[in-house]
């Protein structure tokens, strides 16, 4: 699954946060989310520049992301980059997490103002929950 979130103004995104309820306070934290992706839409001469310029000279960890992951499927074919991919761990005792972007992505400079976030996976259930 998937949520897009469309900003008021274009931000420049440099941290993802994650929140779940505590599994103590549940009987069911496999509908947790666990392997996350966050997409950002290219929009706008400058980003798009700096995109394409990005697809020709990363290396990894967004390289592998850029060959490995297709874009979100509500894309419509506008062009969409990987921000950061990561794991929501229910086991730890803060259940509020926050996962950072990948610094070429913050060294890039672009703003957006959409994102989307992609649940690839969740702690075995079939269904998903987020906070």
């Amino acid at each position: 699954g998937q949520i897009a979130i469309a900003f008021q103004d274009v931000v420049h995104v440099t941290h993802v946060m994650v929140d779940h309820i505590l599994a103590e306070l549940t009987n069911a934290i496999e509908i947790a989310p666990c392997k996350l992706l966050l997409w950002g839409m290219v929009d706008g001469e400058d980003n798009l520049a700096k995109y394409h310029s990005l697809q020709s000279s990363t290396t990894s960890p967004l390289c592998d992301l850029l060959t490995a992951c297709m874009a979100p499927a509500l894309s419509r074919g506008m062009p969409f980059v990987p921000l950061v991919s990561f794991d929501y761990n229910i086991h730890v005792a803060n259940h509020t997490q926050l996962f950072p972007i990948l610094d070429s992505m913050v060294a890039a400079g672009m703003d957006f103002g959409v994102v989307v976030l992609e649940i690839l996976d969740n702690w075995d259930s079939g269904l998903t929950c987020l906070y």
